[in-house]
């Protein structure tokens, strides 16, 4: 009990767990949608105030992904640092629309909503997009330190490839269980990219598989938070 009541004082705590019922909402809906028309209403209302309370939860978050734009360009790995400080900035981009967002809806200011709603989109997938490059990054410097260990020719990607499909799957599950907070960050972007993809109908994706993706992604940022051992570092 006492470590549920730490992980709900933090915002970020709070934030995983309405965004888990946010989109678990959006897969019962999607589930029920053909023989129970009551509880797709409720659970449309329950999807939008949540999305509500969380944009409001959120407010002024976009000057904390600046601060954390700025500790990324001093990283010493030259990729990681461009990657991940474009990554921080687009994400402040998108809070700040989001923030225009709640704004226009709370009826606190007159704006296109709607807009500014698309454009958060935007940055919020170009955000995800490179930090899904930062995890692809990190596979791969997995994988060259694994060649070495296990006495490769070559501790690079190319002769990965001409390995033996069997062999390959296994270095790079070998990586994948040693290395649990790539692989959480890894499935995390890879469930939000389905999400934002879809919602800026780059693809096409039915209702339930898109809320079994934000749930997904939510429950493996509440196990980031629970346990911060689990975090990736950097990102």
């Amino acid at each position: 009990m006492e470590a549920f009541i730490n992980f709900t004082a933090q915002t970020k705590g709070r934030d995983k767990l309405f965004r888990t019922v946010q989109y678990g909402s959006i897969f019962l809906r999607a589930v029920f949608g053909r023989t129970n028309t009551d509880v797709v209403t409720k659970m449309k209302k329950l999807e939008s105030q949540v999305s509500m309370t969380r944009k409001l939860m959120r407010f002024g978050k976009s000057l904390d992904s600046l601060e954390a734009a700025r500790r990324a360009s001093k990283l010493q790995d030259e990729l990681l640092r461009v990657l991940l400080t474009a990554s921080h900035a687009n994400r402040s981009v998108f809070l700040l629309f989001d923030h225009l967002v709640w704004l226009g809806r709370a009826g606190v200011i007159q704006t296109d909503v709607d807009m500014w709603n698309w454009l958060s989109l935007r940055f919020w997938f170009l955000s995800t997009l490179l930090s899904l490059l930062r995890d692809l990054y990190g596979i791969q410097k997995a994988l060259q330190i694994k060649h070495q260990q296990l006495n490769y020719p070559n501790g690079t990607v190319h002769n990965e490839l001409r390995l033996e499909a069997k062999v390959r799957q296994e270095a790079l599950r070998r990586i994948l269980v040693e290395n649990l907070p790539l692989c959480i960050d890894t499935s995390k972007n890879v469930c939000d990219i389905v999400v934002q993809m879809t919602r800026l109908k780059l693809i096409e994706v039915s209702d339930g598989w898109v809320g079994f993706c934000g749930v997904v992604s939510s429950i493996l940022g509440i196990m980031v938070i629970a346990d911060p051992t689990l975090k990736l570092t950097p990102s």
